[in-house]
């Protein structure tokens, strides 16, 4: 690695309170901004045949490093690499699963394929992708369309990724009754532009569970962000499931639960005082 690149590349934590430069060194082995840009330039450039023009950000979220780019042709992508090599294997089944889920009209960011068709590629002890970005504001529960029509786009997930032909790689196998869903479908990564959602994002927590439970996490997390989680109003939350329901009924045994199911995300999540 080496440090020819300009040090002047903002970067910060997503939501930890750490030193993004002590960060960036101790998890991710680059001694500045500089030699991280370096590179992120020489992957991409080998693995993916582009050339960096510009990096404009660098975002830290736990194990993983984000870098919004300009890449050759003027566009502007995003690249995420993570230095957690036991999640090598499921960051790259959660690439093809989101192309797949591109392929049958679920606004997402498509993975950009590498070189030799890799949507997710290992390099020098990490695992990175390659995506565009996606211009949007994030989902605004205050707004009673932008609601309606978050409800009725978890109900198209259900859908689809109740026939993904491919498993998730999970700590547990999944259990009887259950089926992949998002697991974390909220404000931070669901983006609205005129009128409609054009992108859900970040389904890298992806697992297997009954569609009730992942519709009452998404309801009750909804409207949150980054910071200061406050839970779903109980109107939105109403408004949000009836969306839901009229593109995929719950089942009498699944809508006799949902309430609880509800309550109990309510009592677990630590919220604000």
């Amino acid at each position: 690695m080496t440090d020819t690149q300009t040090p002047s590349t903002p970067i910060s934590m997503l939501w930890e309170s750490a030193d993004p430069h002590a960060a960036l060194t101790e998890r991710f082995r680059f001694t500045s901004t500089s030699d991280a840009n370096a590179w992120l330039r020489d992957t991409l450039a080998e693995h993916w045949g582009l050339r960096v023009e510009a990096c404009e950000r660098l975002v830290i979220s736990d194990a993983n490093c984000l870098a919004w780019i300009t890449v050759d042709d003027g566009r502007m992508m995003i690249a995420k690499w993570s230095m957690e090599p036991r999640l090598f294997g499921r960051l790259a089944a959660i690439a093809r699963l989101t192309g797949w889920l591109g392929e049958r009209g679920i606004p997402v960011s498509m993975p950009h394929p590498a070189r030799d068709g890799r949507v997710q590629v290992e390099v020098d002890g990490f695992s990175i992708g390659l995506q565009r970005v996606i211009d949007g504001e994030l989902l605004d529960i205050a707004d009673a369309a932008q609601v309606e029509a978050a409800g009725e786009m978890l109900a198209r997930m259900h859908t689809e990724m109740a026939s993904y032909p491919e498993q998730i790689p999970t700590d547990e196998p999944p259990a009887p009754g259950t089926q992949l869903v998002g697991n974390d479908f909220r404000s931070a990564n669901i983006l609205w532009v005129d009128g409609g959602i054009v992108a859900v994002l970040d389904l890298e927590e992806a697992t297997y569970r009954r569609r009730v439970d992942d519709l009452a996490q998404a309801a009750v997390l909804l409207g949150t962000r980054y910071h200061d989680w406050r839970p779903t109003p109980v109107e939105v939350r109403a408004a949000f499931v009836a969306a839901y329901e009229r593109v995929l009924p719950l089942e009498e045994d699944e809508a006799g639960a949902l309430d609880d199911i509800v309550e109990a995300h309510l009592a677990h999540i630590p919220w604000p005082a």
